[in-house]
């Protein structure tokens, strides 16, 4: 407090005044007996308790008045911490709020509270300081960034939305959502624009640009030690599991638990394993950075959660599902090794392509279809090179496995005209597919614009033969790619949920420089965007997207419950759902029930907060003290309390006697 301040102040020691006045007043002269007095009744002294009585009231209302004098003097040269908005001209303001929802902003500060409910207050003194034709929109830093509320001069409606707004285990992207933040004030016709973000700035530099972003809140920004969990998956008797720190202190006399989720009955070791059973456990390394840590467990479960001990600023990433090994999306390969593989031997070029498009993928070659719908249920999608053709209880297997959102991908080749009676390569082609030599180099490059730059590849495949597919399309296809000379080279049906795709090529060199090319790696990977697309991936990070294709029923179930199913962009029938929150998800499509598993980002827990010299810059027009003005207040009160007095001393004014009739009459 300043010296000015607790002048202002002092002048409340007035109060002494009128209480001397009033006991002053109290005092009473010294009293003489007289002796007649003892012949005259003794009187109750009203007039006196009256007196009394007026004198405690206006006692009060004085002292209550020199009080407001004195804060009506001090509160304009008080200054409290809180944000506002300072205004170089009576002109209104076009604010941005960058709001980090971010896994860090869990952590709490000294006074137990967490970063993100700093962020909140922060943006609500902002709103605070706002008025009337300020315009405000928000946008969340979480990754992906999003516009939560788009720019609006109605408060309460920003109010609400700020209400709304709670933290997950997303990762951080400040760069991209300043960008955002700046394209949506771009569009207002306000002069006057200001980007705000509200973080603990763990993340990389704030982009420059105009207008200037600021981080104001120092506090957000003090160090937070923690420990968490990024992903956990089973495989086998083992769990391994990636543990990030970004402080050695915060991994100190700590270890990690394998739980069991629900009670199960006796394995190997013959006990019983009640939920909530520690079922394995290995320390931590006192080390900052990630670790990997494999854990044996003394009994495999379906469900088990891994956890760490003790304590650290983060409570909410000390624990994690366990993912089964086949959480990644599972891809059968059908091939004959004699015709697709290299000369030099070892895998062929559709499994080296497959493993060269690095996606969360575990392939499994099979040398023929699987014969019974357990052995087929896991893969999601299922690749076979030249087949020779599938027999009708192979057909009948497929179908009812596309039919529950699978993918099947088959590229034609010589051994169609092979297949045996009773054997088809439905829902591929229908009826008898003939190969013929071909008359035309390559694909038309404009009929595969859906593989991108990559479609250039194809224009010269150099074949030696193609499947003729015109003759042998199925009903319902849809051809998605032509020969130069119009024939169809790719073609595309919908089996219920699932798609069956065609090509008029094999993999095998021998027939053409199919495999050889981008697009071959870019048609593989349309088929498993396709797979992911209707059966979901088994492993996704915080902050991803689900889609899903237009289904009867769909619901997903997370961690905190329920989560709601957005529309596509523009026209598409899509579903579209965001995964905010690390853990294990029930996904229902149909009748068709399976899990998922979000694990967290690495660089969230381990990214350091950064702390900027110059915080909150004059040129920013955000400023972090503003004054307190309850001058129109106190004045108020004021004339209230004088008003009170007058009214108090009219009311207790003693009545004028009237003469006495018979004192009149002699």
């Amino acid at each position: 407090m300043s010296f000015v301040v607790a002048a202002a102040l002092a002048i409340a020691a007035l109060i002494g005044l009128p209480v001397l006045a009033h006991l002053l007043r109290r005092s009473r002269a010294r009293e003489q007996e007289f002796p007649p007095a003892h012949l005259v009744p003794q009187a109750q002294p009203v007039a006196r308790q009256r007196r009394r009585i007026e004198d405690r009231a206006l006692l009060s209302i004085r002292a209550l008045v020199i009080l407001a004098l004195a804060l009506l003097g001090a509160t304009p040269l008080v200054e409290c911490s809180r944000l506002s908005l300072d205004r170089s001209s009576g002109a209104s303001v076009a604010m941005a709020i960058v709001l980090d929802d971010s896994l860090s902003m869990y952590a709490k500060s000294q006074g137990g509270r967490r970063r993100f409910d700093h962020a909140l207050a922060g943006a609500r003194e902002l709103l605070d300081s706002a008025r009337s034709g300020d315009a405000v929109t928000i946008v969340l830093a979480g990754a992906p960034p999003r516009l939560h509320l788009a720019a609006t001069t109605d408060l309460e409606q920003v109010r609400r939305a700020l209400g709304e707004c709670e933290p997950s285990d997303r990762a951080t992207d400040l760069s991209s959502a300043v960008k955002m933040a700046r394209a949506a004030l771009q569009r207002l016709p306000h002069a006057d624009r200001r980007v705000v973000v509200l973080s603990d700035m763990a993340d990389d530099p704030l982009p420059e640009g105009q207008p200037i972003a600021v981080a104001p809140l120092a506090q957000l920004r003090t160090a937070a030690p923690d420990c968490g969990i990024v992903q956990a998956e089973r495989q086998g008797r083992r769990v391994r599991v990636n543990v990030a720190c970004n402080t050695a202190s915060a991994s100190r006399d700590r270890r990690l638990e394998v739980v069991a989720q629900a009670a199960a009955p006796a394995g190997d070791g013959g006990q019983r394993v009640g939920a909530g059973q520690v079922i394995g456990d290995a320390p931590l390394e006192v080390r900052a950075g990630a670790q990997l840590l494999s854990l044996e467990v003394s009994q495999p479960l379906a469900a088990m959660d891994v956890r760490l001990t003790g304590g650290d600023a983060l409570a909410e990433d000390d624990q994690l599902a366990v993912a089964p090994e086949s959480a990644a999306l599972m891809v059968a390969v059908i091939r004959d090794p004699s015709t697709s593989s290299v000369l030099t031997g070892g895998a062929t070029l559709l499994e080296q392509a497959l493993a060269a498009l690095d996606r969360d993928i575990v392939m499994r070659p099979l040398g023929v279809l699987p014969d019974d719908a357990k052995t087929l249920a896991p893969f999601a999608l299922l690749i076979m090179d030249d087949p020779p053709g599938l027999a009708a209880e192979s057909r009948t297997l497929l179908a009812e496995w596309l039919a529950r959102g699978r993918v099947a991908l088959a590229m034609l080749g010589p051994r169609v005209e092979a297949t045996q009676l009773g054997s088809t390569l439905d829902p591929f082609v229908q009826g008898a597919a003939r190969w013929e030599k071909s008359e035309s180099d390559g694909a038309d490059v404009a009929s595969l614009g859906w593989l991108g730059a990559a479609a250039e590849s194809l224009a010269r495949l150099e074949p030696q033969g193609r499947v003729l597919l015109a003759s042998a399309a199925p009903q319902g296809s849809q051809v998605t790619a032509r020969w130069q000379d119009g024939q169809p080279f790719a073609l595309e049906t919908a089996v219920g949920r699932g798609l069956a795709l065609t090509t008029s090529l094999p993999a095998s060199v021998e027939q053409s420089d199919f495999a050889l090319r981008p697009g071959f790696l870019a048609l593989l990977g349309h088929a498993i965007e396709q797979a992911e697309l209707r059966a979901g991936p088994r492993r996704s990070q915080a902050g991803d997207s689900w889609t899903f294709a237009p289904s009867p029923s769909v619901t997903v179930t997370g961690p905190r419950g329920p989560l709601a199913l957005q529309d596509q962009a523009g026209d598409s029938p899509e579903k579209v759902v965001s995964v905010a929150n690390a853990g294990r998800y029930a996904v229902t499509v149909g009748a068709d029930t399976h899990e998922r598993f979000v694990h967290r980002a690495e660089r969230e827990i381990l990214k350091l907060p950064e702390n900027p010299d110059d915080v909150a810059p004059a040129s920013s027009g955000v400023a972090i003290k503003s004054r307190i003005d309850a001058s129109a207040d106190l004045a108020l009160l004021l004339l209230v309390l004088l008003t009170a007095e007058l009214a108090l001393r009219f009311a207790k004014r003693p009545a004028r006697r009237k003469p006495d009739a018979d004192a009149t009459a002699a």
